[in-house]
């Protein structure tokens, strides 16, 4: 009889409208799981729809991805459907979008902790942008992209964990030996090169970077074979770590939350130790600014009349020398902590 819908249809039928309404990528186990299909049959089903789309040319298309399914506007046309969405995206607002995308599900605290208090307009504006989606738990809040991320950005999938994965592929993130620790403790994805004075694998690694985390002032050295991005990232002082990591995070946008969170905790943590150590101190005469950032940090007073102090690099007589030759494979904190440990000693000692 014409017109009659054959049992293989109205089935595929059930899976298109699964698809339709998850308004995500599935896997088969879920189709199967919303259809009461068996796999074997949601796979040829779907794998169907695949091709049906595809011959139609329309506006929707049916993709497969990893044996997960989606349905979502065709990625060719994603351009000329994008006036429903934002056209332009300023540059800090992108940036906050940036390390979302590639940190999520990220907390809203941790977000302002990298992005600063000018994140929370931020979400704001791109919830409302329907780029993101900002869901209560607790005290805070945690963000992932949407479905529109991904049409915006003309990605296949929306998918948040997809998103995740294709972003950190774009921006690949290397780092000089003594910022290996940092790096680690952040749960970066990095490759250790040295710039300065290279070797035939380390030009090859530049190669392919996009970021190169340095010790400040080196800049002009490693442009001498490296013409990527450069993050100069500070780490004379517990203060300065702290500004380095959000930096490094800003900029990569990649990043492991649970970890950078801890790490700002321990810092945070040990800078109200060592203060308190510091308290009542007696001042010091700093004789470079690295020991006078660190007098800084710990609130002890300098004065030309006080204890001198400083780097044992420069071979000044000094009361207290400051260790800086450390090894590179030394943990960021422990080269810091040992650096206020020789400060605050020889204030006791003198």
């Amino acid at each position: 009889m014409a017109g009659e819908v054959s049992e293989d249809e109205d089935l595929a039928a059930v899976v298109e409208a699964a698809l339709f309404a998850a308004g995500r990528p599935l896997s088969l186990a879920e189709i199967a799981e919303l259809t009461d299909l068996a796999i074997r049959t949601v796979r040829t089903l779907a794998e169907k729809l695949v091709r049906d789309y595809s011959e139609r040319g329309g506006g929707i298309e049916i993709k497969e991805f990893e044996d997960r399914y989606v349905m979502q506007v065709r990625a060719s046309l994603a351009d000329r459907v994008s006036k429903v969405g934002p056209k332009e995206l300023e540059a800090p607002l992108l940036r906050t979008l940036a390390v979302i995308a590639y940190n999520q599900p990220i907390a809203q605290s941790e977000l302002a902790r990298v992005r600063g208090n000018k994140s929370y307009g931020h979400v704001k504006e791109l919830e409302d942008l329907g780029l993101i989606q900002a869901e209560k738990e607790g005290r805070t809040k945690i963000i992932t992209t949407t479905k529109n991320f991904a049409e915006y950005f003309g990605l296949d999938f929306d998918d948040p964990n997809f998103v995740k994965r294709v972003m950190k592929e774009k921006k690949r993130l290397g780092v000089t030996p003594m910022y290996r620790s940092l790096a680690e403790r952040m749960g970066l994805e990095f490759a250790v090169v040295n710039p300065y004075k290279p070797f035939k694998n380390d030009i090859q690694l530049m190669k392919r970077l996009d970021l190169l985390v340095i010790a400040p002032g080196y800049e002009e050295r490693a442009k001498e074979h490296y013409s990527g991005e450069l993050i100069e990232a500070g780490i004379r002082t517990f203060t300065q770590a702290k500004d380095s990591i959000n930096l490094i995070a800003e900029k990569s946008g990649r990043f492991d939350p649970e970890k950078t969170t801890s790490l700002h905790e321990e810092i945070d943590s040990l800078l109200i130790e060592y203060r308190e150590k510091a308290k009542g101190a007696r001042p010091i005469k700093p004789l470079s600014p690295m020991i006078e950032e660190i007098a800084l940090d710990l609130g002890i007073p300098t004065d030309e009349n006080g204890i001198s102090a400083a780097p044992d690099y420069k071979e000044l007589e000094a009361k207290i020398q400051v260790p800086t030759h450390q090894p590179y494979d030394m943990d960021i904190i422990e080269r810091i902590k040992e650096r206020y440990e020789a400060l605050l000693k020889g204030l006791v000692d003198d």
